[in-house]
Order: structure tokens, then C-alpha cells, then sequence
């Protein structure tokens, strides 16, 4: 069977007609009133985020049929056609179709303590599995249907305790941040030599506010992010992650550029790991020039004369030795004890003590 090399969603062709009829539906919602504007508006978008990850052609192209007849019914019903604009109207207002339905399950919901869900999202359950944020909720327009008060009540409690469950988890998320960014400032301004070696010199990160509004204090430039105050709080201002409103309605959570940058994070990895690389090919060289150095005075008593193989992986070892030196601070690292026997070796506390 033929298979085309790029997939038909993946066209441009296919991506400019699907948006152009979405717009073209949703420009025609704003000529209604505002009853019917919120039920199409809601349920159009609705539909076409359901079907956009749709792979095959046919059901693709029986979707995009749906999508032009609803477009015929609502210019019908802007042109003075009776029956399709009374046809929206009891769909809007419930008196046909599914959110009649929708009423008669929250008339009919008992329960003693559990909120009726369904008042928060009334769109089908394959749609609130595929699409789970609140971003793409339909509540029940309250314009229209009457709701009891005591499933509303039990509603606003609910929401209370999710905006308090939130705003903790938000308050130690933004600590958690705060007290990496206050441990990687003081190992960077008390002159760590670990991080040196990534290229941040100290006072990098200023607490000061003269400095930090100096000519000199170029922001994320030469090793100098932007600047950092001196008291970090529990939460900054603005926050790490700021509660946000859409104009839509829908609440979320963004995180500001106030966080560690990733680049940083992955320099200063990138420097323990270059120290830890070094510090076991120092280990490596020092035994295996001994092995070097025995073999050649083996040869030399067999008649072969064949040397500087040892001096050569000495000579690397030195250059190590001065590497490591430089990149963990004069002394840190006692390189000299990797010429101590194999049981006194440790390099993973030599790698430790160079970290601290």
C-alpha cells in the first residue's frame, strides 16, 4: 500500500484550511446574543481540540464537513432563516439536545457530600480525559440553568481548598528556589573554586545595589546574571511563579525569569564533572607509569633498550597534577597521596573535599 512521505496533518495545505474555517466559525459566534455566543464559541473550540491530533483522512475530512454545515446553519440563521436560528437557540438554552441532558443529571444528583462535577464541566468524558485543564472547561451557564444552592456551596468550598493547597505548594516551590539561589551565590561570591573553573569569578552575583547599578555591572554578561537582592524572602517579588488571570477567564500558573538560569546549572555541572574526569585519569597514570617503569627495566635486562615510555606517562601525570591544582584552589586537592598504596587512595573523597 502507498504511503505518502509526509502525512496529510503535517501540510501546510491542511493546517491553513482547518484554521481558516476555526476562525471562520468563531467570527460568526459574536453576531448572536450572548447566551447562544457562549455555547457556540465553547463548544466549537471544544471540537476542534478534541479531533486536532485526528491521523486519518477520512474521519479528518468527515470533521471538517461538520465544521462547514455548522457554518451553513449559522449564516442561515444571520440571514433570517427561522428554523436553524430557533435550532441554535434550543440548543443553547437546553431545550434539545445535550445539555438538556446535562440539567436533568444535576437535577437528579443525591449525594451527601461530593460536589456534582458536571456543574464545573459539562463536556463529554472522552473530552475531559484528553483534555484535562481547566483551560478547556465548559461549566454550566448559570444564566440559563438553575443550579441548587447547596451544590454551588459545596463548589466554592472546594475551590477554596484547592487555591489554599495551591498557594502552599507554590510557597515551597518558591523556597526550595529561593534556597538554591542563596547557596549557589554565597559558593560563587566566597570565591568556590570548583565553580571558578565554569567561569564565574567572585562577586559575579552582587547583593548590593550600588554595584549592581553601576556602569560596570553588566546583567548577564561576563559571568554576571541579573541581580539577586540581598534578602532573599520566602516569596520574591515578583515570585518565582506568579498566579496569573487570562482575559479568557481561566487561571494558571508562570513561572517569571527570575530562577536559576540553565545555563548555569549545567557549567558548573559540567566543571565537577570535568574535576571528577581528571582526578581518576590521575589515579590511572600514576600506576600505570609504574607498570611502564617495570617493564622497561625487564627489557633492559633481556638486552632490550627501549625507554621514556614511563617518563612520558609521568609527564602527563604532572600536567594533571597542575590541572587539578588550578581548577580546585592551591592545596585543596592533595594530589601528592595518589602516590600512596592502592588501599590509602580515595578519589571519590578527593572529589568531595574539592567540591566543599
Amino acid at each position: 500500500m502507498f504511503r505518502p512521505r509526509t502525512p496529510f496533518f503535517r501540510k501546510s495545505a491542511h493546517k491553513h484550511h482547518v484554521l481558516c474555517e476555526y476562525r471562520k466559525l468563531l467570527r460568526q459566534t459574536k453576531q448572536f446574543d450572548p447566551v447562544e455566543q457562549t455555547y457556540l464559541w465553547s463548544w466549537i473550540r471544544e471540537r476542534f481540540h478534541h479531533n486536532k491530533r485526528q491521523t486519518s483522512p477520512t474521519q479528518a475530512s468527515q470533521y471538517l464537513s461538520n465544521g462547514t454545515w455548522a457554518s451553513l446553519v449559522m449564516s442561515a440563521a444571520l440571514n433570517g432563516s427561522t428554523t436553524q436560528r430557533q435550532y441554535i437557540s434550543d440548543l443553547a438554552y437546553g431545550r434539545t439536545g445535550y445539555l438538556k441532558d446535562v440539567a436533568q443529571q444535576v437535577r437528579e444528583f443525591h449525594h451527601p457530600t461530593k460536589p456534582c462535577q458536571t456543574i464545573r464541566d459539562v463536556r463529554p468524558r472522552s473530552s475531559r480525559i484528553h483534555q484535562p485543564h481547566k483551560a478547556y472547561w465548559i461549566p454550566l451557564d448559570l444564566r440559563v440553568f438553575s443550579v441548587p444552592q447547596h451544590l454551588l456551596d459545596r463548589i466554592r468550598d472546594e475551590d477554596e481548598r484547592d487555591r489554599l493547597r495551591e498557594r502552599r505548594k507554590r510557597q515551597r516551590r518558591e523556597l526550595r528556589l529561593a534556597r538554591e539561589i542563596s547557596e549557589l551565590t554565597n559558593a560563587v561570591n566566597e570565591g568556590n573554586h570548583a565553580v571558578r573553573d565554569s567561569g564565574l569569578l567572585p562577586e559575579a552575583f552582587t547583593s548590593v545595589p550600588a554595584v549592581a547599578k553601576s556602569p560596570f555591572h553588566i546583567p548577564g554578561v561576563a559571568g554576571n546574571p541579573l541581580w539577586i537582592p540581598p534578602r532573599i524572602k520566602l516569596r520574591l517579588d515578583p515570585p518565582f511563579v506568579q498566579h496569573v488571570r487570562a482575559s479568557s477567564g481561566f487561571e494558571l500558573y508562570k513561572v517569571n525569569g527570575r530562577k536559576p538560569p540553565h545555563w548555569l546549572a549545567a557549567k558548573v555541572a559540567a566543571s565537577y564533572r570535568k574535576l571528577s574526569h581528571r582526578l581518576h585519569l590521575h589515579e590511572f597514570y600514576y600506576y600505570f607509569a609504574q607498570d611502564l617503569k617495570l617493564e622497561e627495566e625487564f627489557e633492559a635486562r633481556l638486552g632490550v633498550y627501549d625507554p621514556g615510555y614511563w617518563i612520558y606517562a609521568s609527564n602527563y601525570r604532572e600536567y594533571l597534577r597542575n590541572k587539578i591544582k588550578e581548577s580546585s584552589g592551591n592545596g585543596s586537592v592533595d594530589v601528592g597521596s595518589c602516590e600512596m598504596g592502592a588501599e590509602e587512595w580515595d578519589s571519590r573523597a578527593m572529589l568531595q573535599r574539592a567540591m566543599q
